[in-house]
């Protein structure tokens, strides 16, 4: 907010020198600030062996950092009240409604946005990094964005498969491992070539 109302300040035809300078020494002080509280974060964190192996191998994700993923454990309470991926879906706001009008004309589908707005807050830019860094996610973007012609509902998508991407690496105590999908995928066909062909 305060790098926006500095560059609106910038741009205008007059500025005010004085008005830009206590604008620079605020956003200077905002900052400062935040690198404190992410340093005590960092120290509570490394107080409990098991947060912070937690925090580890959630990181190994490219574009997901201390924050972001501080952030979320601590909105869900460490997940200690989510039994499945599709109640901490709804519990975000990520779920799927459907706009109606009456009793029989449909609307688009949308997410409620009724869920924790913290989380999606602090998904939205790991979600344009990880589209840029990961194959899985740039192919989930890029199939959204084709059938919906929207970029941000592939953004929201991106969002979504991160957060259960968290939950899954939480629960499981598991490190990130990017060839996790292909893997899966390799699978699936071995399987379907073992298969006998059906002989009618």
């Amino acid at each position: 907010m305060i790098s926006n109302r500095l560059h609106a300040e910038v741009s205008c035809k007059t500025p005010e020198p004085f008005t830009v300078k206590r604008l620079k020494q605020r956003l200077k002080l905002v900052d400062k600030q935040i690198q404190e509280v992410e340093g005590q974060l960092k120290q509570l964190v490394a107080r409990d062996e098991v947060l912070s192996r937690h925090l580890e191998n959630i990181c190994q994700v490219k574009g997901l950092g201390f924050t972001t993923v501080i952030s979320i454990i601590a909105e869900t309470n460490g997940f200690a009240l989510v039994d499945h991926k599709s109640q901490l879906v709804s519990y975000a706001g990520y779920d799927v409604v459907e706009r109606q009008s009456g009793s029989s004309v449909k609307g688009r589908t949308r997410i409620s946005k009724k869920g924790n707005a913290h989380i999606r807050r602090a998904l939205h830019f790991p979600a344009l990094s990880v589209v840029k860094h990961h194959d899985e996610f740039k192919a989930l973007f890029t199939r959204v964005l084709e059938r919906t012609q929207i970029k941000m509902k592939g953004y929201v998508a991106v969002q979504r498969k991160l957060l259960v991407l968290i939950y899954t690496l939480y629960k499981k105590e598991q490190a990130y491992d990017p060839t996790y999908a292909q893997k899966q995928t390799q699978e699936q066909r071995g399987r379907q070539d073992t298969m006998p062909a059906y002989a009618g």
